[in-house]
C-alpha cells in the first residue's frame, strides 16, 4: 500500500475525559516468533508533534487535524502536513469540515467555550465563554450542535460569528459528542448517557449501559453508532438502543459512518474495526497510540488520529 502523502514534513509543533493509557511509544508492535504476523491495513503518516490530535476532517483534497495547545495542521498530497496557525492555543477537542477547496468550511470545537471557524484563509474565533465543548456535529454549517460538560449548544446559521442558542442537557447528562443532520440530533457522554433531538426538542435517551460513551455517528436518524469504555458499541435505530458484540475490550473513542455499511471505529492502543454492513473486522494498524478521531472523504480514503501526533490513513 502506498501512502496518500509524499514523504512528511517534519514540524514542530471542563477538563477533556481522554486519557492517554498506551504504552509510551511511537515504535510499531513487535511480533514473537510464536505470534501471528498482523500486517498493518493503515500507513503511518505520523507528525512530530507531543500535540494529542483529537479531531480530523478528510475533504478528499486535503486533510485537517485539531489537538490539544491550539495545534491544527492541513495535508495535501502534494506538501505532506503543515502547521496551521490558529488565533487562539486552547486545546481542540473536536472539528467539523465541509466541502474543500474554495468551498471548504471548519469548525473546531475547543476548551473554554471556544468555537473556531476557518473560512479560506480565515480563522474567526467565537469566544462563548461557557464550559469546555468535547464534540462537535451536524450536517451544515447552518445546523451545528456543540456539546460539553456544560449543555448543548445549537448554532443559528451559517455565519461564523453568529449567535449560538444554548439548551440545557436533559437530566444534567454531562455530553462528550453529537452528531446531526439537520433538526435531527443524537449526543452521548458519561455514564451511559444519550440525549436526542426531534422536532427541535431534546430529550434523554436510556440506554443499556452505564460505561462513559465517546463518540456518536450516524448515515440517517434511524441508524446511529455509539462508541465508549470496554470496547462498547451501541446501535440507535430511532427508537431504542441495542448493545452490540465486537471484536475488542479496548475503550472505544470515536466512529465515522461513510454510509450505513461502512462504519469505522477507533480507540485504544491502535485498535481500529470496520462494519461492513454484515459483521464486525479489525483493522490492524500497526501501532500502540491510542486513537481518538476518525473521518474519511469516503470508505477508502479513511484517517485516524491519535495521541504523540499519530496520523493513519485507510487506503484500500
Amino acid at each position: 500500500m502506498t501512502s496518500l502523502f509524499a514523504p512528511l514534513l517534519l514540524i514542530s509543533a471542563c477538563t477533556g475525559s481522554k486519557q492517554d493509557t498506551s504504552t509510551p511509544t511511537d515504535s510499531h508492535t513487535g511480533d514473537s516468533d510464536t505470534a501471528p504476523v498482523v500486517v498493518p491495513v493503515w500507513t503511518d503518516n505520523h507528525i512530530e508533534t507531543s500535540s494529542t490530535f483529537h479531531g480530523v476532517y478528510a475533504s478528499g483534497q486535503g486533510t485537517y487535524i485539531v489537538g490539544t495547545d491550539g495545534k491544527a495542521y492541513v495535508g495535501t498530497t502534494s506538501v505532506g502536513f503543515t502547521d496551521l496557525v490558529a488565533p487562539v492555543s486552547v486545546d481542540f477537542r473536536d472539528l467539523w469540515g465541509q466541502g474543500a477547496g474554495d468551498t471548504l468550511n471548519l469548525y473546531v470545537a475547543g476548551q473554554e467555550g471556544h468555537i473556531l471557524n476557518l473560512a479560506g484563509d480565515t480563522w474567526t474565533d467565537n469566544d462563548l465563554g461557557t464550559n469546555n465543548f468535547e464534540g462537535l456535529g451536524g450536517s451544515d454549517a447552518a445546523t451545528l450542535y456543540a456539546v460539553g460538560w456544560g449543555g448543548i449548544y445549537e448554532s443559528q446559521g451559517a455565519d461564523p460569528s453568529g449567535a449560538w442558542t444554548f439548551v440545557h442537557s436533559p437530566n444534567g447528562v454531562r455530553l462528550d459528542d453529537v452528531w446531526g443532520s439537520g433538526a435531527d440530533a443524537v449526543a452521548v457522554g458519561e455514564d451511559g448517557g444519550a440525549a436526542v433531538r426531534v422536532g427541535g426538542t431534546w430529550t434523554a435517551s436510556v440506554t443499556p449501559v452505564t460505561v462513559s460513551l465517546h463518540g456518536v455517528s450516524g448515515s440517517a436518524a434511524n441508524d446511529v453508532w455509539a462508541v465508549g469504555e470496554s470496547g462498547t458499541v451501541l446501535h440507535w435505530d430511532g427508537s431504542a438502543w441495542t448493545l452490540v458484540t465486537v471484536p475488542t475490550t479496548q475503550s472505544l473513542w470515536a466512529v465515522w459512518c461513510a454510509s450505513d455499511k461502512d462504519v469505522f471505529v477507533v480507540g485504544n492502543n491502535g485498535t481500529a474495526l470496520y462494519w461492513d454492513g454484515t459483521t464486525w473486522k479489525d483493522l490492524p494498524t500497526g501501532v500502540a497510540n491510542n486513537l481518538y478521531a476518525v473521518h474519511g472523504s469516503s470508505a477508502t480514503n479513511v484517517w485516524a488520529v491519535g495521541n504523540r501526533g499519530m496520523a493513519l490513513q485507510y487506503k484500500p
